[in-house]
């Protein structure tokens, strides 16, 4: 099952293209509806079935072509609250994210910018020290044994690249 989802703004404006596993998950999320579904698939699990989704729209509205700001809950949201060196995800005992395990790690050491530069390593692109491609989620454990150093001189590895998210990736 490797087919992709149409994604349509609430106004069945195009937005964009995502694996059907996101679509899935938006939509136990409550996030999108069903337009199109793919005839004769079906998503099963021991207790439900669902309409393999083809193209789904927002239930709210999203502004598609706005750019979104650099915040802390907006790292936490792209990176769905997960240490991306880990891979682990702190939650409370209500279920919700611990806040306060989870911190923002520059991938390259502010130690290393040169008048608020730095150049990513993965593609010699240069970018503010804090920027979207610059910074991730980290747990605490993590930015304490990665510190000042880089990625590979800590002997880490990310999970993902970090790059600028769209609205939708933190819409929900």
């Amino acid at each position: 099952m490797s087919s992709a989802v149409l994604v349509l703004n609430a106004d069945y404006t195009l937005l964009e293209v995502i694996p059907w596993q996101q679509a899935v998950l938006l939509l136990f999320r409550q996030k999108v509806r069903i337009v199109e579904e793919y005839a004769g698939r079906m998503i099963r699990s021991p207790s439900i079935a669902i309409p393999f989704p083809a193209v789904v729209a927002l239930v709210k509205y999203v502004p598609a072509h706005r750019k979104v700001r650099l915040t802390r809950k907006n790292i936490l949201c792209r990176d769905a609250y997960t240490c991306q060196y880990c891979g682990r995800r702190p939650r409370r005992a209500e279920g919700a994210p611990d806040l306060e395990v989870l911190t923002i790690d520059h991938v390259v050491p502010r130690a290393l910018e040169r008048d608020g530069w730095v150049v990513l390593p993965w593609n010699g692109k240069r970018v503010r020290v804090t920027s979207w491609e610059n910074v991730l989620t980290a747990c605490a454990p993590c930015n304490t044994t990665k510190g000042a150093m880089s990625v590979k001189l800590a002997g880490m590895s990310m999970r993902r690249t970090p790059r600028a998210p769209s609205a939708i990736d933190v819409a929900w």
